[in-house]
């Protein structure tokens, strides 16, 4: 895996061959705040276009952010229309080892009302990446 992208709260890597963006929050998301976030989710949208994934791994265990509901809207009309506009597969998350912001990130991807890919939680890479790669 290429890492493609890397600032103090995320790290986003990307496999070719597989069309897999991997993202791996770090726990210093805790001192993160909205301006920062939507900066990161800005980059990655445009990582989104610029790559074409078909799969996506998304490491959260250590994301440490509470994801306010107005902000999750932000996400559904920006980062989850870009989703759907490049035709993505399948996203496995490894869920947050921290419950409330669990639960944000829960309720964040419930608010996407297109969902046109498959979605699962996991606890750990090994199970996500094997569901990732089944058909």
């Amino acid at each position: 895996m290429n890492n493609i992208y890397e600032n103090t709260y995320i790290k986003v890597l990307y496999n070719q061959n597989e069309q897999l963006v991997y993202f791996e929050y770090s726990s210093k998301t805790e001192n993160m705040d909205v301006e920062e976030y939507t900066l990161i989710l800005k980059d990655f949208i445009e990582i989104m276009y610029q790559y074409r994934p078909k799969k996506i791994l998304g490491n959260m265990a250590h994301f440490n952010f509470i994801i306010a509901p107005d902000f999750q809207e932000w996400i559904n009309e920006n980062l989850f229309s870009a989703y759907a506009t490049i035709a993505l597969d399948k996203i496995a998350i490894i869920s947050s080892h921290e419950y409330i912001s669990s639960l944000s990130i829960e309720q964040t991807m419930e608010e996407d009302s297109a969902q046109s890919y498959k979605f699962e939680y996991f606890k750990d890479n090994k199970d996500a990446e094997a569901w990732l790669m089944a058909t």
